[in-house]
This record gives structure tokens, sequence and C-alpha cells, in this order.
């Protein structure tokens, strides 16, 4: 996608720092929470008592969410427990009851990474027949997250993507490819301030992955395709120079190899950057943040594409609701997490936790535009972004992957052998986890 994203976004901190009352309903509200293999049965003759686990949510809007479900099932009874700690905590302590084969919890909110390891240990419940009826209704992003080995084991919960954040005040249309990024940095750079064209994320870990994948499929470059690693490609080659050619010629700092997302903010707050990649939720934090010298001078747009590449194409985040395989009230957990993934749970969410909509007519919503008429800025990046690899054991390739991206960036290796090694090593990992 190459237009502009029209219009301000932003996202509320609640969803960046955390696992992370509606008005008029779309025709597409209680009806369309019953599962598809019970549209003929009544919400009410569903009933049991579940545990829905989630991370800690301080807006109240999941409890806002449950009793909306309950409306419509008056006869599940929902507890709704909170997981202390960061993502990672939260992944350890129900990989451990998932291991055991514990029945608790039956729904559990769940990184869009985690979908394929827990589905291939036989953690999750398959949801492809509930699901498949209703796709038409979600974002084609999010909705891919759900997916391993072509079946559906999880329903979406929000969404992320990696955008082009830019100084309004200073140009009026945003880069399309990476050209026009270049040459609009090379314009301004030593100008009201700017001191970088461009700012992203290299740290060696999940920022690499998520940022060079972002680089190599702008280029028309690819990670995965029928099950092997085809990194090693020119066009991925010339993804490499880019990114070298953009610091070494001082358009981006060579700060970004140990960046994270919050470094090239706090530099791009500082009214010192032209344009930076980022998350959704970075929009709220450069206009709320105390000392921002960017508040109201922010635009945001998809990310550029390169000279081989199609459309832009960036990285998904986000979060699915997934249901324990080992359930004791399967019937009643799919009904729950349908529905938290339905349009009138999804619209609580995004007007009570600012998080971003998995279902396409939210963003079109009346009273969600009137709250939040910037929301409808992600709509399009988000439908057309794509997964990171949907493996078994993503945590050892996005491992590998940083790590050779990066001798390749640091010049130990160079981009050809780099490639060809990763390609080899990731192809080995995926033998391993067959």
């Amino acid at each position: 996608m190459k237009k502009k994203l029209l219009g301000l976004l932003l996202a509320t901190s609640v969803v960046a720092a955390s696992f992370a009352g509606c008005g008029n309903e779309s025709s597409s509200t209680s009806a369309s929470a019953a599962s598809a293999t019970d549209e003929a049965a009544n919400p009410e003759d569903i009933s049991g008592e579940i545990t829905f686990v989630s991370a800690n949510d301080q807006t109240g809007a999941l409890d806002e969410m449950i009793e909306s479900f309950n409306k419509v099932y008056p006869n599940v009874v929902v507890n709704h427990e909170s997981l202390p700690g960061a993502s990672d905590d939260i992944k350890e302590s129900l990989m451990t009851s998932l291991a055991a084969g514990d029945s608790s919890p039956d729904v559990f909110e769940c990184d869009i990474i985690w979908v394929s390891q827990f589905a291939a240990a036989g953690w999750l419940a398959d949801v492809t027949e509930d699901i498949e009826p209703i796709a038409d209704q979600y974002l084609g992003g999010p909705l891919s997250t759900v997916y391993y080995n072509d079946r559906a084991y999880a329903y979406p919960d929000y969404t992320d993507v990696g955008l082009l954040y830019y100084r309004s005040d200073i140009i009026d249309t945003p880069p399309t490819t990476w050209d026009e990024l270049v040459e609009l940095s090379n314009e301004y750079v030593g100008k009201d301030g700017i001191e970088y064209g461009y700012l992203f994320q290299m740290f060696q870990g999940e920022p690499t992955s998520c940022n060079m994948l972002e680089f190599i499929k702008q280029n028309g470059g690819q990670d995965l395709v029928n099950g092997e690693f085809k990194l090693n490609s020119s066009n991925t080659v010339e993804s490499l120079e880019f990114v070298e050619e953009l610091i070494s010629s001082g358009v981006s700092p060579e700060g970004v190899l140990t960046h994270k997302p919050a470094d090239s903010r706090a530099i791009f707050e500082e009214g010192n950057a032209l344009f930076m990649r980022n998350w959704t939720s970075a929009y709220a934090l450069t206009q709320t943040e105390e000392g921002s010298q960017v508040v109201g001078k922010v635009g945001v747009a998809a990310l550029p594409t390169g000279p081989n590449g199609s459309s832009s194409s960036g990285t998904l985040g986000g979060w699915a609701f997934a249901v324990n395989a080992y359930s004791e009230q399967t019937e009643a957990a799919k009904a729950f997490a349908e529905y938290m993934s339905s349009y009138e749970a999804q619209k609580i969410s995004a007007l009570k936790r600012g998080t971003f909509p998995v279902v396409a007519d939210v963003y079109d919503d009346e009273e969600v535009l009137s709250e939040q008429p910037y929301i409808a800025a992600v709509k399009d990046a988000a439908d057309a972004a794509e997964p990171r690899p949907q493996v078994r054991d993503y945590s050892t390739v996005s491992t590998l992957f940083a790590e050779y991206i990066h001798k390749a960036l640091t010049g130990e290796l160079s981009n050809e052998e780099a490639l060809e090694t990763l390609d080899t090593k990731l192809n080995e990992a995926l033998a391993e986890m067959q």
C-alpha cells in the first residue's frame, strides 16, 4: 500500500505498557457472537464455568467485554484472572499449566508469536471450522496470525503494526519509496534542528527481526516459502545494502544498530529526526510524554517500499484469544473467545483500552470515529501486514535471524555469506522442529 494514511494516529500508552459504555450497535452484533457451528442454537443453551487469563488490564475494558458477553450468554460464568509480570513471565506461567495438561485456564490472551508454538505442542483447540464462516469480518493481517499449518488455533484479539512516523510540520507528504525517504532526509538534515533522516531499531534480538523483515519484504524479498527459508536472494541483499547505506551516509545514526523502539522514540521526541519507524503505540507517547518537542507535529504513514517491492509491509504484532485444548468446557470457551473477538467486544476494547481492532467494521463505527477519529489510519496497514515466520519454535528462528543479520551489518560477514549461512541454519532448525 503506497497511499498516505490520513488523519492523526493516537494509540493509548496502555497497550504499549501492558500485555501491552457503547452506543449504537452494528448489525453484526449479538447474533454474530454465537459460533458458526451453533448458529441455530440459542446462546442461552450454552452453559458452564470457565477461567479466562489475561495480563493486567488497568482500563477495565476486559471486564466490560465480559459483562457484554454475559448479556448474550447469561449461563456462562467467566472467572477473570490476571497474571503479573512482563510478556515472557506470562508465557512461562501459561506454558507450565499447558505442558502439564491442566484444563485451566480455558481461554487466555496469547501473543501472536506464541500461537504456532502452542499449536504445534497440541495445547490449543482447533477453531478452524468456527472461525472460517466469519473470517470476512476480520482484517487480513490479524486473521493470518492465528493460523498454523493452514489451521486456525485462536481468535484475533488486537493488532499492532510497524508504521512510518514523520514531522508533519516540516513535510506535507510522506515518502512512499526508499528513494523518496533518502531524498527528503538529505534535503532536511541540518535544518530545523533535524540531525537524522530516519530512525529504526536493530538491537540484536526481536527489534532486528521485526525491522529487517520489513526492509526485506518492502523490497520483494521473502522469508519462509512452502516450508523452507529462502532469505538468500538478490532482493534481500539489496535490502541489507540499503540499511548499510542509510547508516554510512548519515541518514541514520550508527546507534540504530543498538536501538530498541523506546530509544528511537526518545530521539524523535527531542525533535532531532525527520522520520521514524515504530509501533502503533508510539504516537500517543510522542504526544503525551513530558518534554516531547513534537506534540502536534507528527504524522503517520505506511512504511515505504523498495525498488523491487510492490507494497508496504509492516511487521505484525498483537494478541489473540486462545482456547485451551484441555478445557473441559470447550463449547463455552469457544463461544467466549469468539465473542471477545466480535464487533461489540472489539468496540469496547477500542474505546476503553485504546487497542487497534481486528474487526474491519469497527474502524468505521461512528462512535469509535467520534471518540478516536485517528483510528482509521492503521486499517489498511494492518490489513496488508504480514506475520513473522509461523513455525514451531519462533524464538530460535528470531535468534538466528538477528545474529546473522548483525554479522552482516557490522561487517563480520559479507551479506551473501551471512544470508547463505542463515538460510542453512534456519532450515536445519526447521527440520529439527518437525
